[in-house]
């Protein structure tokens, strides 16, 4: 006998720039994840819950709030690509045991813009 899916009506709230948001643990600034056994544990009711647990106590979190910040603007492939191969030196660089100084996110771009163009997709 196949098992039925159950549909639970989820609750959804609104960040200030009209991202939609599910109320609960995952999205509350309340829960604290550990990372080594990944359960979470609700600060303001002082419990392990699961991920989709909601309370009255839910607020949104400092993340979920910032959705949606960039306004739709989404960096192009060559840019991220870019980014990745840095990154990917860098670290073998380190690994190598050599004296290199980690480029800032700011020379990054830079770099790319002087070299490159634009670094968000034109949609």
């Amino acid at each position: 006998m196949a098992k039925r899916k159950v549909k639970v009506k989820v609750k959804v709230k609104r960040n200030k720039f009209r991202i939609l948001v599910k109320k609960c643990c995952m999205s509350c600034v309340y829960k604290d994840l550990t990372r080594c056994s990944g359960k979470r544990f609700c600060l303001k009711q002082e419990m392990d819950v699961k991920k989709d647990f909601y309370c009255t106590k839910w607020r949104m979190s400092h993340t979920q709030r910032m959705a949606g910040f960039a306004r739709g603007k989404v960096k192009c492939r060559e840019y991220l690509m870019y980014v990745l191969a840095v990154r990917e030196d860098e670290a073998l660089a380190i690994e190598r045991g050599e004296e290199i100084e980690i480029k800032t996110v700011e020379e990054l771009r830079a770099d790319f813009l002087e070299n490159h163009g634009e670094i968000y997709e034109i949609i």
